[in-house]
């Protein structure tokens, strides 16, 4: 299904614009121009992502140099995310432009909203690992409730419809708008209070690895 972002350009988008997305199993990459998607990779890879977002990057027009860029900042995968909003720190500090956060469940929701016009909001279940799904309901208006940190039989129901790949870990034939990853193509989609966050990291949960402390006298 085409993006509907690409038959237009939106006025709150002038310039273009470079979104990165890195925190779950896909690769998402995109590029807009006034709000119109003019280049869009969009693929699972798993954990590959070390390997392939700088190549995947390069590869859009003009290597994919735009006036601001955003970044996927989870919550998901550590090792994904931290890669991402890195790679996007990285080339806003060589362009000299700014960089965004956006949050993976902003950008299911946006999809959610696109397929299913009038929805008021949408439940976003993603894959956190470990048999686990983060769970965040998200407004017409893009406001969200906190995430939380759930096993699949403590989802429960919903009075929103569910969106996103993290459906596929409950009971089959659970209803959906869509079971996709966070996608990039969205991105002009997502209003002005959308698209400020920070570009940090939400992790699923504390990293495994902690640096260790300073040795106690």
């Amino acid at each position: 299904m085409p993006h509907p972002v690409s038959d237009g350009s939106h006025p709150r988008w002038p310039g273009r614009f470079l979104g990165i997305g890195t925190s779950s199993p896909a690769l998402s990459c995109a590029l807009f121009e006034d709000g119109r998607l003019v280049a869009h990779e969009h693929r699972i890879i798993g954990r590959g992502h070390a390997e392939a977002v700088v190549p995947a990057v390069a590869a859009l027009p003009d290597r994919g140099r735009a006036d601001a860029i955003f970044v996927d900042i989870g919550p998901g995968s550590f090792t994904g995310i931290r890669l991402g909003v890195a790679a996007a720190r990285a080339l806003g500090v060589a362009w000299g432009v700014p960089v965004h956060g956006v949050s993976a469940a902003s950008l299911v929701a946006a999809q959610a909203f696109a397929l299913q016009p009038g929805l008021e909001a949408v439940t976003v279940l993603l894959d956190a690992g470990r048999g686990q799904l983060l769970r965040q309901t998200v407004a017409a208006d893009f406001g969200a409730d906190a995430v939380q940190l759930l096993a699949p039989d403590e989802v429960g129901p919903s009075a929103a419809p569910f969106a996103g790949a993290g459906v596929l870990l409950l009971v089959p034939g659970t209803e959906a708008v869509h079971v996709g990853q966070p996608d990039m193509g969205w991105l002009a989609q997502l209003p002005d209070v959308a698209r400020q966050a920070a570009p940090a990291a939400l992790y699923a949960r504390p990293p495994d690895v902690v640096a260790p402390g300073p040795l106690s006298a």
